[in-house]
């Protein structure tokens, strides 16, 4: 183990070796590509299963993520306005872990502050079945004045499909009928995020 304090200078297998057996941390990199994914989205089950993880070390690994899980829900509860799609990209920055797609709707107030935020759908994104009601029922429940659409790509691309131009294009057509403003749908990925408003002020 190096005795260098500046982790920023180890390497992903050196911070693993940390609190595992270096052939334990070699292990889960070959098979888990990442320290990211081994800490986010490796199972305590798939976890389990590799050797040189007993109890002691196992509460180890489930103590980091608590901690990380943590740290971002705070991080969230940070943000009480929305000023730009970096400040939405953040705030559903827990987002790019998810295994299933899910659609969340944002609800402001006249001052593009955040009265909430809540989970519309579970599952693969399909404008026949997002439908305007669900969307706009949340938000003349809790009296919001304009709404933000986000959901997330698992494969962690966010490139906009089809599938998710033809959702905005309905829910945008409703915003208008309604009087609640659609002021944009981000598309949360691992790899990025995506504004669908960004895009069309740049294509004019």
């Amino acid at each position: 183990m190096k005795k260098d304090l500046n982790l920023a200078n180890w390497s992903e297998e050196e911070l693993l070796q940390a609190f595992l057996p270096a052939k334990t941390a070699a292990d889960l990199l070959r098979e888990y590509t990442s320290v990211y994914d081994i800490m986010l989205h490796v199972s305590k089950t798939q976890l389990a299963t590799a050797s040189g993880i007993g109890a002691a070390r196992m509460k180890q690994l489930l103590t980091i993520r608590e901690i990380i899980r943590r740290l971002q829900i705070k991080k969230q509860k940070n943000i009480k306005r929305i000023r730009g799609p970096e400040d939405v990209m953040e705030y559903f920055k827990f987002l790019e872990d998810k295994q299933q797609e899910e659609l969340w709707v944002l609800l402001l107030n006249t001052k593009n502050n955040i009265i909430k935020g809540k989970c519309i759908t579970i599952g693969t994104l399909d404008a026949s079945l997002v439908g305007p009601r669900e969307v706009f029922h949340v938000a003349v429940r809790y009296m919001a004045a304009a709404i933000i659409i986000v959901h997330n790509h698992p494969s962690g691309d966010s490139s906009p499909s089809e599938e998710d131009k033809a959702v905005t294009k309905r829910l945008d057509a409703a915003s208008e009928i309604i009087g609640i403003p659609l002021l944009d749908h981000i598309i949360i990925g691992k790899y990025g995020s995506f504004s669908m408003k960004r895009q069309k002020e740049s294509t004019g």
